[in-house]
Formats: structure tokens, sequence, C-alpha cells
């Protein structure tokens, strides 16, 4: 088997089936990136309400 057939299997296996992969190899599984905080959409009367709250408590 070519390392990039191996590669592209790899990548292609789910979350649950990495940590088997890695058990059976015998190797320590990478730490896994933190994916960053999507901050959620407000609409235009929550957010005009939170800057009249600003200016309005100073």
């Amino acid at each position: 088997m070519k390392a990039a057939t191996a590669y592209n299997v790899i990548q292609a296996l789910s979350k649950d089936e990495l940590p088997k992969l890695y058990k059976m190899l015998g190797v320590q599984q990478p730490k896994q990136k933190r994916t960053s905080k999507k901050n959620k959409l407000v609409t235009l009367a929550q957010a005009t309400d939170d800057i009249l709250a600003m200016y309005i408590t100073k």
C-alpha cells in the first residue's frame, strides 16, 4: 500500500474510529485542536437594547 493511500484512508475515518486506530498502532493520539467558539448572532432589537443599556447606565 502506498503512503498516500494510507493517508487518504486515515483522513476518511470517523472520529470514533481514530482512537481505535491509534490504539492498534500503539501510538499516542495527538491532541486535538480547540475549535473557536462562534458568537451567536443577535437581532437588531437586541443590539439596540444592549447599546442603549450601556449608555444609559453611565
